[in-house]
């Protein structure tokens, strides 16, 4: 988009000093620009709508790859997002490998998702240089002025927590804030991601050790990682059928039923542990039959691990995502682990089993006060 183009479109940068305007490497409006901008829009109250993209696991490519090949990313990134857009809309760089893309004059659902689903579904084509680099993929959170709020510092607060349900679902995805089912999420929460491994680790063994009841005490674990990582299901799956199910009210399909016990057996590894980012993926790996199952109850993407201590297996933490393809993260698949372990060994040296257990009713968790 020209500079001439940019200002006959979105009159407000008719004042922009462009000499000063982009960002060194990606080439994108600067935090200080892109910032002005909204601020302005808000003041002459006119309607847009603010996306805050977060690129996933960026981390993962800097550390593994070098900096240099993240400077490819983050600059392959902007452009991509810049073609994205269009006439649409401006991009700019907040910070890091986060980026704004500020859409004035649209505000409609349907528009928004539609640039969010073009994105969502074809930043996965971008190669670079370094043929290693595996796909990217990021996470947006969207908040439209003024149909989400009046205020400023509201709608950054908005998109932010809609970004985070985005990344607590699996990352790959955004996510459009709507007050009927984001209102609640807390965002005082950001701080629990920043929790060592160590800390998790023991919160698992407190929750599972803390008191003699062992069925509530598999259910406040269990509860515990619906809520903190916002999976949509999550069950134990047993012979007999579903223990300790539990639903997230965000979670598209609130109805599950039991799967073939012996078909899961089969899937896991020797670890006793399976996964699938995207369930479509794996024909091959789990079974079409098996796959279908799981299509007809609207699952995704799913994780299964075993429930066993020295020779005995007691069934398998079941938990899946209905909405989006979730990119399991090691840390999430290491306390599911460890979740499973520590509960294999309380079940053996209780000498019970998960039947046996009170699991109470199916619990919806994450329910709007």
């Amino acid at each position: 988009m020209t500079k001439e183009t940019l200002v006959k479109k979105f009159p407000y940068f008719k004042t922009v000093d462009f000499d000063h305007a982009f960002d060194n490497l990606t080439e994108v409006f600067t935090r200080e620009v892109i910032g002005k901008y909204i601020r302005r829009l808000v003041e002459e109250k006119k309607p847009f709508s603010l996306f805050i993209a977060d690129v996933d696991n960026f981390k993962y490519i800097n550390d593994g790859y070098g900096h240099k090949a993240g400077d490819e990313v983050l600059s392959g990134i902007a452009q991509f997002l810049m073609d994205s857009v269009g006439m649409r809309g401006v991009v700019g760089r907040y910070g890091g490998d986060e980026f704004l893309l500020v859409c004035e004059g649209l505000t409609e659902y349907k528009d928004v998702w539609d640039i969010g689903h073009e994105i969502n579904m074809t930043i996965g084509n971008l190669r670079f240089s370094n043929e290693s680099i595996p796909s990217i993929t990021i996470s947006m959170g969207i908040a439209r002025y003024p149909v989400d709020t009046l205020d400023y510092e509201e709608l950054w607060t908005l998109a932010d927590k809609a970004l985070y349900r985005g990344k607590m679902k699996g990352r790959n995805c955004f996510i459009i804030y709507l007050e009927s089912k984001h209102k609640n999420l807390d965002l005082k929460a950001k701080r629990d991601l920043s929790f060592s491994s160590m800390y998790l680790h023991a919160k698992i063994f407190d929750t599972l050790t803390g008191t003699s009841n062992l069925a509530a005490a598999i259910r406040n674990q269990l509860r515990f990682l619906v809520t903190y990582y916002m999976f949509d299901h999550l069950c134990v799956e047993t012979r007999s059928g579903m223990k300790f199910n539990m639903v997230h009210s965000l979670a598209k399909n609130k109805d599950f039923k039991p799967l073939d016990y012996n078909e899961i057996s089969k899937i896991v590894d020797n670890s006793g542990l399976a996964y699938a980012n995207k369930i479509s993926s794996y024909n091959n790996i789990m079974g079409e039959e098996f796959v279908e199952r799981l299509k007809e109850q609207k699952i995704v993407s799913a994780v299964y691990c075993k429930i066993a201590a020295f020779d005995k297996e007691f069934g398998y933490i079941r938990i899946e995502m209905t909405d989006t393809a979730r990119i399991w993260q090691n840390g999430e698949l290491d306390i599911i682990i460890t979740t499973a372990r520590l509960i294999g060994l309380s079940l053996y040296y209780s000498r019970q089993t998960i039947e046996e257990l009170d699991d109470g009713k199916t619990e919806t968790v994450g329910e709007e006060k």
